[in-house]
């Protein structure tokens, strides 16, 4: 049965379609949430949101505006990023641990659309040392030696930098104001 079936026959109270729906797309939404979120319990909550959400209004599907499958995936990375906005602690800890991986995969997901500018812009407000130290590490993907060499300070400093640069950067009420704007648990 393919999948604009399955949700025709969920929105007549299908019982049988919605089992066939899930056991179709809950790995592909959990992964999505997971690669969003990086938080097994967060992600499985995601997926949970999504389905319900997809069964209460699976008419709000429109095929001309894409598959089932595009319309499950932007439906499932919304409500991941809606998470990271509402829990200012995930966004931060995803940063850090972004920064500190220099995962490109994960660079593609978090510095998505206006991610990108509140980070930037949350960047600027630190030190200078601190500023460039995370910059060269996060978007030009140096590593610590090679940011020690370039901006001829010692390891150690620029290991400061990157640290506490985290750390005012989990502290900025810009940051933390952006994230609790999407109508969060302020």
């Amino acid at each position: 049965m393919d999948d604009y079936l399955l949700l025709e026959k969920m929105r007549v109270g299908s019982q049988e379609a919605f089992d066939q729906f899930y056991q179709r797309y809950h790995q592909y939404i959990f992964r999505i949430a997971y690669k969003v979120l990086a938080n097994r319990p967060e992600a499985e909550d995601i997926t949970q949101e999504v389905f319900i959400e997809i069964y209460q209004k699976c008419d709000q599907y429109q095929g001309s505006r894409g598959s089932v499958k595009a319309w499950v995936a932007v439906k499932t990375r919304s409500r991941a990023i809606d998470r990271l906005r509402k829990k200012p602690e995930m966004l931060a800890n995803k940063l850090e641990d972004i920064i500190s991986n220099s995962s490109p995969a994960a660079d593609q997901v978090v510095i998505g659309n206006m991610e990108k500018d509140i980070l930037q812009a949350a960047l600027k407000k630190l030190p200078f040392a601190q500023q460039q130290a995370i910059f060269h590490m996060y978007y030009s993907q140096f590593t610590q030696k090679e940011i020690a060499l370039k901006t001829n300070r010692p390891l150690g400093s620029v290991k400061s930098s990157i640290r506490y640069g985290l750390q005012n950067l989990k502290k900025q009420k810009s940051l933390l104001r952006w994230i609790g704007s999407g109508g969060g648990d302020k």
